[in-house]
């Protein structure tokens, strides 16, 4: 952690596949128990960050800065036990494990090993999502939505500072959209985590957070409250729509 207590900060973080710029030049902080939304049209370079910070991608230029130490070098399998933990927009569990034995895969391997109090942080994880009594079930006879919270189940067993939920809505109906909402209050409120939310939900990211960060074409066009999102002019034209003249 900074003395700031900032937990993520990026520096100039720029990606290049060829000659086409994804990401240019992003600037980014994420502070202690901040739930923080990353918001943009398809195509704007939202994916592309979340696998600069868990080093899938290296970026082609810029830091990534994780609560004061510099991570941009890292191996992607070491970033989970630094404090980094994610879920991915194509549902990622074990199908032919339970969904106690896919958390606890986050559990043991992500508090690097510790695995004395593995089964504990698991059932935690799993009561905090609303999965607890499904705990046996095999996770390739659950719901698309509940494997989504599964996945959040096994990313927080890992006990990360920080969470980056890549789309964890996508497919959801509005009951369960409402289920996610509180089940991403909860993670934060009562673990302390830092959250990054992608998400096309512009209405659920707007009634969540507390600040929102938005891109287009790669670059960070504004980052401040739902309200001055919502009413910034680069924002309405990029992503909401042309305002009636």
């Amino acid at each position: 952690m900074q003395p700031d207590g900032t937990v993520l900060c990026l520096e100039a973080v720029t990606k290049r596949f060829g000659g086409l710029v994804v990401l240019d030049g992003i600037d980014l902080a994420v502070g202690r128990s901040e739930l923080v939304g990353l918001i943009g049209p398809n195509g704007a370079g939202k994916s592309t960050l979340f696998n600069v910070i868990t080093a899938i991608y290296a970026p082609t230029r810029g830091k990534v800065l994780f609560g004061g130490r510099d991570i941009t070098g890292a191996q992607p399998h070491h970033i989970c036990r630094f404090g980094i933990a994610r879920t991915f927009q194509l549902v990622r569990t074990f199908l032919t494990m339970t969904a106690f034995e896919n958390v606890m895969v986050g559990a043991v391997y992500g508090g690097g090993g510790r695995v004395r109090h593995a089964a504990e942080a698991a059932e935690q994880a799993l009561e905090l999502v609303g999965l607890a009594a499904k705990r046996n079930v095999t996770t390739a006879h659950m719901t698309l939505s509940d494997r989504r919270l599964l996945e959040i189940a096994r990313a927080v067993a890992s006990s990360p500072a920080l969470l980056l939920l890549d789309e964890p809505m996508a497919g959801l109906n509005p009951t369960e959209i409402r289920q996610m909402v509180e089940v991403i209050r909860r993670t934060r409120s009562e673990k302390g985590i830092s959250i990054l939310w992608v998400e096309h939900k512009v209405d659920a990211i707007m009634k969540v957070c507390s600040r929102v960060v938005v891109l287009d074409h790669g670059v960070k066009i504004a980052d401040g409250t739902p309200a001055e999102i919502v009413a910034n002019r680069k924002v309405i034209e990029a992503y909401l729509g042309e305002p009636a003249a």
